[in-house]
């Protein structure tokens, strides 16, 4: 999917341009994001050929992407009828941003980011930015949500950061 496809303008009585993302829409980026993030992972821990803590760490979080798919694919139904507004300034820069990220990767970038990287070290600094990439996309949408989901949202905020702590570890 295209980030164009995700969004669409809306011209408001004032003819401001605020740009849109249904609720749905969200949920798709966010189960995309995890996606690749288990593909990374599973990757990642593959191509270690002797077990290591480093091995265990991304077989780990990768099983942790699945269960944050699995989060995701609930609160769909809960943000069917809210949705997303960001200005329009602020939400160009923002979203050229994050479309230059690895986040909105095609559906095997994660897979592909993995086969790419030569040693552990390479893929811990990758998933580091991953991980923090990852972080600043739900801390945004958690400021543009508006009912219980944000407890959930919040949660896999928490859980994010603490990926990334555990792979600082290693670096």
């Amino acid at each position: 999917m295209l980030i164009a496809s995700t969004y669409f303008y809306y011209f408001c009585a004032t003819n401001h341009t605020i740009m849109y993302y249904s609720g749905q829409e969200i949920v798709e980026i966010a189960v995309r994001i995890e996606e690749n993030g288990n593909e990374f992972y599973t990757t990642a821990a593959e191509m270690i050929e002797e077990s290591t803590d480093i091995k265990g760490l991304f077989y780990d979080l990768a099983e942790k992407e699945i269960l944050h798919i699995s989060i995701f694919q609930k609160l769909a139904e809960k943000f069917d009828n809210e949705s997303f507004d960001f200005g329009t300034e602020d939400a160009t820069e923002y979203i050229n941003h994050l479309a230059g990220t690895n986040i909105f990767g095609k559906p095997d970038s994660g897979k592909n980011l993995a086969l790419s990287l030569k040693t552990p070290r390479e893929a811990l600094e990758v998933a580091y930015k991953f991980e923090n990439d990852s972080v600043a996309f739900y801390t945004e949408l958690l400021k543009y949500t508006h009912s219980d989901s944000r407890r959930l949202v919040q949660q896999i905020i928490e859980e994010e950061k603490e990926h990334a702590a555990d792979i600082r570890k290693f670096l």
